[in-house]
């Protein structure tokens, strides 16, 4: 019903749907000059063949100021996309924290491509994508979405389509910005500030400079936000077969702990006078209750059982941006350019929760137990299951990444044609530093504390001829939490970090223009080479794959196998490093095929192929051809066919081979617990390729001006996707489970016995999916003067809707896999999913210096799983829909511009709606579990003032 509602009240206010974002008081003329992106042949966004929406910065800024990629996602073409400013997916791609990530249709951020000015823009992550929060937003003048393929245009990546972000190459003068923002909840606090200018050089040269500075201070903590504070897990609701299964489907618990631990230590084993009770923050041993049992082992409702806490919801970001450009008229046919950009992106003490319980040896003689505790053990020994929150509290992420990139070429006119040459290089260090990761190796020395013969307490290992191997052990009394010193704090901790060198050389020329004319008009072609030099460097201060050694310890940590285990709790990341080299070419035409016929005012037929050579993979080609037909002049029909391809990153090939703890929970020995992981790259990957299919119409009729609309459905089919058999995911285990240990993906998870709890699990990347989505896009715009309807009233109104229907994304990991649903779906079994209907309306009014804008967006109700093996007892979710307003006032003051802002977003202060990802289960309190594409910041005020000279 609010989809209806939604959908309906956006379409009353426009009365029909039209195809891209009316400017302030559009007309047709002004629109068709507007010139887009999609194609290397010139021409307007209406008239491309291929899905364009054009989104102007003016209006992107109305009700989100805090940054362009903030406000593309909340279009409808957008769906889980990667970023920290609060949309339910706070990390970012490939071991990357905080950043912009853009992901057209939630079909995959490494399938949408990023120019800026309609060239390549150099990579700023480990997996070969960009941080659009790194680009020159104070100098974007629009920002061009093509939702279609575009790979035989301008090459890999681009399967989902193309975002151009199109720079003010010619602006003259300076313009500033300064802003503020807070959350209701008085956290998140932002602030921005950018300034950018230009102007001409003599007479033939020009010059745009800018520079800007964003920071957000996150959310610190789950505890800080109710709704993430609930500890809410899933598990079985009768105890009848595995959790998830139809006789024992999830049900959603709150205030869940980990009941086989406390935070002071848990005694699991032992004499019966001491078992079951748990350690206090004084040391003492005290009564514990377990809380109220559910189907899951060892997770409860309630109690003193463990959890996890003060974790970060949103991460502190800062992104520090500058960039220049220059361009001189050489000749009255050529001119050059000098471009130079660089940025910094800094994540910085964040939380994350990797570390799970572990159990401890205690002697009787441990110098930390007191008189009455060492009378009640006798001469046993103790097992003490802890979940170390007091050492984790003070392990943090610190990121940086800064990407410096260069531009140099050439533009100009020969004859009819238009041409341009350029070099681009692009280079970014990536550096991550874990702050006070733990040593298992020290933390098992350090836990088994004595007295030396003077009456000191010491590591018992220091009294050994082994005292060599761990030197400088300082004993660490984990009886009770906070009882810490130190001094055992600095043997424990280490910062564990690697850094990492993307660089990119890019040659690259096109030229374009219209040899001749045929019986319909002029034939227009384009030309394209380039040739791409690609490598990654990643280099670390400690290996994942070196073996500790326990020898001479009581305690040991859980290992995964015979000499397969890690030294770090926290994972860390090996060194690695690959090159590739690229060439390409491509052409492009454009054939009228009729004009001003009876039954076509045109007819335009058009196609691209370009050839590709990867010295990794191989030759591939791509392709794409279509129609555009205009039957009578209100009404456009536009169809295209393409193979598009994405090419997997060096780090898909030649990533290291790590080992990282995981916690999982296991459908097959009905356990819970940690394990190890193995990661890695795969050098015999290849380029996925796509087949992407369009058709639409727009129409624009003349007897309502100012009005025009779109309809396009679009449909994506991929056979050899690369694809994760991840043996962390409930999905993996549970297939393995129900082949009863037959099926290819047991491989993921090696166990001692067939029916024992995993020994370590695998996560290696093939080329083995098969994923396809299709949907419908249909964009609106209107705008009227007030005194239209009545004389005595003034102003101007703006409408716009946007609605995509994507009902349907499929993927089977591999052959004979189950296929999994991610359209509709909120999450479950590792799927992240996103709602099939989107909708966002929009409506400014303009009265001399006031404009009000609102701008509402829904996103339509979620099943819980989208695995069809998976059962829920309640097995949907409700339908959400946000309200955003912007206030601005335009003022002059000595004849200069300025404009004072106020927005307010999620005005009704909404809360997200709870993803079912059962890989928490086993982890209460791990992480927001926020639906993605859900506001998990809350009701956000920013205020601000721009001004231009």
């Amino acid at each position: 019903m609010k989809f209806i509602t939604a959908l309906c009240g956006g379409a009353s206010l426009l009365a029909v749907a039209a195809p891209a974002f009316a400017q302030q008081a559009p007309t047709p003329a002004q629109l068709d000059t507007v010139v887009v992106t999609g194609s290397r042949i010139v021409r307007n966004g209406y008239a491309a063949p291929t899905p364009i929406t054009v989104a102007p910065i003016e209006q992107l800024q109305q009700t989100t100021p805090s940054s362009i990629p903030d406000a593309l996602n909340k279009l409808p073409q957008f769906a889980f996309s990667a970023n920290s400013a609060g949309n339910g997916s706070v990390s970012g791609p490939a071991s990357i924290q905080g950043g912009a990530y853009l992901n057209l249709r939630g079909f995959g951020i490494t399938r949408t491509l990023v120019l800026l000015d309609g060239r390549r823009v150099p990579t700023t992550s480990i997996n070969n994508q960009v941080d659009v929060n790194t680009l020159p937003q104070m100098l974007v003048q629009r920002v061009d979405v093509v939702t279609g393929g575009a790979s035989a245009v301008y090459g890999s990546d681009a399967i989902t389509g193309v975002v151009n972000f199109v720079l003010d190459k010619r602006f003259n003068g300076l313009k500033a910005v300064v802003q503020g923002g807070t959350s209701s909840h008085s956290d998140s606090n932002s602030s921005r500030i950018g300034v950018a200018g230009g102007g001409a050089v003599t007479d033939k040269g020009h010059f745009i400079w800018s520079a800007e500075r964003a920071q957000n201070d996150g959310v610190r903590q789950h505890e800080d936000r109710a709704w993430a504070s609930t500890n809410s897990v899933y598990v079985g609701a009768t105890g009848i077969g595995g959790a998830g299964s139809a006789t024992n489907p999830f049900v959603l618990v709150q205030n869940a702990r980990i009941s086989n631990a406390s935070f002071g230590g848990l005694v699991t084993a032992g004499p019966a006078s001491v078992k079951g009770q748990q350690f206090l923050s004084d040391g003492t041993l005290g009564a514990f209750n377990p809380g109220a049992p559910t189907t899951q082992a060892n997770v409860a409702v309630g109690g003193d059982g463990a959890y996890f806490a003060r974790l970060n919801l949103t991460p502190p970001t800062i992104t520090t941006q500058v960039f220049g450009r220059f361009e001189y008229e050489l000749t009255n046919q050529v001119s050059a350019y000098l471009q130079l950009a660089g940025a910094e992106t800094e994540v910085y003490n964040m939380h994350t929760p990797i570390v799970a319980a572990a159990p401890f040896t205690i002697t009787n003689d441990n110098p930390y137990l007191t008189a009455a505790e060492k009378a009640a053990m006798g001469a046993s020994s103790i097992t003490v299951n802890r979940l170390v929150r007091d050492l984790t509290a003070d392990a943090a992420l610190n990121q940086k990444i800064d990407a410096l990139n260069f531009t140099g070429g050439l533009t100009g006119t020969l004859g009819d044609y238009k041409w341009e040459a350029y070099y681009t290089h692009g280079q970014s260090l990536i550096r991550s530093k874990t702050v006070d990761n733990i040593s298992y190796a020290n933390l098992y020395a350090a836990v088994d504390a004595v007295k030396d013969s003077s009456g000191n307490i010491v590591c018992r290992v220091s009294l050994t001829a082994n005292a060599a191997l761990y030197p400088g052990c300082a004993p660490a009394n984990i009886l009770g939490s906070g009882n810490i010193s130190s001094a055992a704090k600095t043997f424990l901790f280490k910062d564990t970090q690697f850094q990492a060198v993307n660089k990119l050389d890019d040659f690259a020329g096109s030229i374009s223009g219209n040899p001749f004319n045929n019986w319909a008009g002029p034939v227009s072609v384009a030309f394209n080479y380039e040739y791409r030099v690609q490598s990654l460097v990643e280099t670390s201060n400690v290996n994942p794959l070196a073996v500790p050694s326990y020898t001479a310890l009581l305690n040991k940590p859980p290992t995964g196998s015979a000499g397969l285990t890690t030294f770090w709790a926290y994972s860390v990341q090996g060194a690695s490093g690959g090159r590739n080299r690229v060439w390409e070419t491509s052409a492009e035409t454009a054939i009228p095929l009729v004009t001003d016929a009876p039954f076509a005012k045109s007819l335009e037929a058009s196609g691209a192929v370009r050839y590709t050579d990867y010295s990794s993979s191989g030759a591939t080609r791509t392709w794409k051809y279509g129609l555009n037909y205009q039957p009578i002049n209100d009404l456009r029909i536009r169809w295209t066919e393409s193979q598009d391809i994405r090419a997997p990153s060096l780090n898909d090939m030649f990533a290291p081979t790590q080992i990282a703890n995981v916690i999982l929970q296991d459908p097959i020995s009905k356990l819970s617990g940690t394990t190890q992981q193995l990661t890695g790259g795969n050098p015999n990957l290849v380029p996925e390729v796509a087949r992407t299919s369009t058709v639409g119409f727009v129409y624009s009729p003349h007897y309502i001006p100012r009005l025009r609309m779109s309809l396009d459905y679009y449909k994506i089919e991929i056979a050899n996707a690369l694809s994760s058999i991840n043996g962390t995911q409930t999905a993996v285990l549970q297939e393995c489970a129900n082949s009863g240990g037959t099926s290819p993906v047991c491989a993921a998870a090696v166990r001692a016995t067939p029916t024992s709890f995993p020994l370590y699990v695998t996560n290696y990347t093939i080329n083995a999916a098969k994923t396809a989505t299709h949907g419908i896009d249909v964009e609106a715009s209107y705008s009227f003067e007030m005194a239209d309807l009545l004389r005595s009233l003034a102003g101007h109104v703006d409408l716009r809707l946007l609605y995509a229907y994507q009902p349907d994304m499929t993927t089977q990991a591999y052959p004979g896999a189950v296929v999994t649903q991610s359209a509709g779906v909120a999450g479950g079994g590792g799927i992240v999913g996103f709602s099939a209907h989107r909708v966002t309306s929009d409506l400014t009014y303009k009265v001399g210096p006031v404009t009000v804008n609102w701008e509402g967006r829904y996103l339509s109700g979620l099943a819980r799983s989208g695995n069809p093996t998976q059962f829920y007892v309640d097995g949907n979710l409700p339908a959400i829909f946000y309200h955003d307003l912007g206030l601005n006032y335009a003022f002059n003051a000595a004849g200069h511009a300025g404009n004072l802002f106020l927005t307010v977003n999620n005005v009704l202060d909404q809360n997200p709606r709870i993803s079912p990802q059962t890989n928490f289960t086993a982890t209460p309190g791990r992480d927001g579990q926020a639906v993605s594409g859900d506001d998990i910041v809350g009701r956000y005020y920013t205020v601000g003032l721009r001004i231009k000279y």
